[in-house]
């Protein structure tokens, strides 16, 4: 039994070894996981105040071009500002939700409200209120959104960087645990079937050991088989043979001269 326990111990170490490192990977994994969701969180809400700042812009130049040409279409405009206001203010709301502390959503949220007014009074006729709230009202607003923006955008760029960095990072010491994961699991199996031959082998083996304790009973057992155990139990036997004759050579050969004296 104690062999049986001393054989096992470096499969049961290269095994535990293998647990740990499996361990390791899938907190790696986790981690990239968690990191990849981090800089996907971050590209959207870079796409998004981008695609919010976009809008703005638009609606105010097309405003602006609608007001300042007499023959320009008004219900065009209504419609396709009406539009383009219903997807900004969707945007700012999945803002909140991914970068609530965003600090360009205020004034961004009241550029909003501003431009809804300014449709409602091109929709109504009031081109005059139109006008005054697109320079008093949607500007200041939007220019103090823009510069907010700009400095959101730019710190979410760089922390995309830094993310992108950490997750090529732990990407590679996935994929170093996953290598010796592989390298310790073909060990193990190679460690575990060579157990399980020598386990196999361990009965004919200890017939061999008796026939170093003068127990010929094993050898000239396997010398009678046909296959390769036999011819080495034969060549045994032979070896053993051979030995024990020049073990009683040297008795002869003392004994001889004492006969021959006798016989004198």
């Amino acid at each position: 039994m104690r062999l049986k326990v001393q054989l096992l111990l470096p499969v049961i170490g290269i095994a535990a070894l293998g647990g740990v490192l499996v361990s390791a990977g899938q907190m790696s994994q986790d981690r990239t996981a968690r990191v990849a969701l981090s800089l996907d969180q971050a590209r959207t809400a870079l796409v998004q105040a981008a695609d919010v700042r976009a809008l703005s812009r638009a609606i105010q130049r097309d405003a602006l071009n609608t007001l300042l040409e007499p023959g320009a279409d008004r219900g065009a405009f209504v419609q396709r500002a009406s539009s383009r206001l219903t997807e900004m203010a969707g945007l700012v709301t999945a803002l909140r939700d991914h970068a609530a502390d965003a600090a360009f959503l205020a004034p961004q949220a009241q550029a909003l409200t501003e431009m809804t007014g300014l449709v409602t009074a091109v929709r109504t006729g009031d081109e005059t209120d139109a006008l005054a709230r697109l320079r008093t009202r949607v500007g200041p607003a939007d220019a103090q959104a823009d510069t907010l923006a700009q400095s959101f955008i730019t710190a979410r760029g760089l922390e995309m960087d830094s993310l992108a960095a950490d997750a090529g990072r732990l990407r590679a010491q996935a994929e170093r645990l996953s290598a010796w994961d592989a390298v310790l699991g073909m060990t193990g199996a190679l460690m575990a079937s060579a157990l399980f031959l020598l386990l196999v082998l361990r009965r004919p083996l200890a017939r061999w050991l008796g026939a170093g304790n003068d127990d010929l009973r094993a050898v000239m057992a396997a010398a009678e088989r046909g296959d390769e155990l036999g011819d080495w139990a034969r060549a045994l036997v032979a070896l053993r043979t051979q030995a024990a004759e020049r073990g009683r050579r040297p008795a002869r050969d003392a004994v001889a001269p004492a006969h021959k004296a006798l016989a004198a």
